[in-house]
């Protein structure tokens, strides 16, 4: 009886002791990503700038873009009819906003910029995304685009 019941308290300790090392490697992998430095996950900037599918800047790889052309610019070449938001991805701490500030930075101005009228075109490069959320962010920022466009057409 006293040997089952050893045994059932050294059972119990190697698994405390088990959940305790994972619990204290969990919170050192946690520390370690909190601790690095934030310039490095400042990797987006929006650019004033029209891109073409294939083009990129050797800074800047463009993952959406919008262009707002207001009544009375239809009437200009394309090149520069209208004014072009272009969120890129930018080499690491060398931009200005971490990838949730970029995508609700887009979401507001293209909204702001759907109120006050004119039309609305957009691209996206989702096969220039590196990552999961880049990916999420463009079909957020087409969602938006969408919603924008069929509302402006109904008004």
């Amino acid at each position: 009886m006293y040997t089952l019941i050893a045994g059932v308290v050294l059972f119990l300790l190697v698994t405390a002791g088990i959940i305790a090392y994972q619990n204290s490697r969990i919170l050192a992998e946690q520390e370690t990503d909190a601790s690095r430095a934030h310039t490095g996950n400042l990797m987006y900037s929006v650019y004033n700038q029209r891109f073409s599918a294939g083009e990129e800047l050797p800074e800047a790889v463009p993952l959406f873009q919008f262009t707002v052309v207001e009544p009375g610019e239809e009437d200009l070449p394309e090149a520069e009819a209208g004014t072009t938001r272009a969120l890129c991805r930018v080499a690491a701490g060398t931009g200005e906003l971490v990838l949730s500030d970029a995508q609700n930075y887009m979401l507001g101005i293209l909204r702001q910029a759907a109120v006050q009228g004119g039309r609305l075109t957009y691209d996206s490069f989702s096969g220039k995304a590196a990552r999961r959320g880049e990916k999420e962010l463009i079909q957020a920022l087409e969602t938006a685009a969408k919603e924008e466009t069929s509302y402006a057409d109904q008004h």
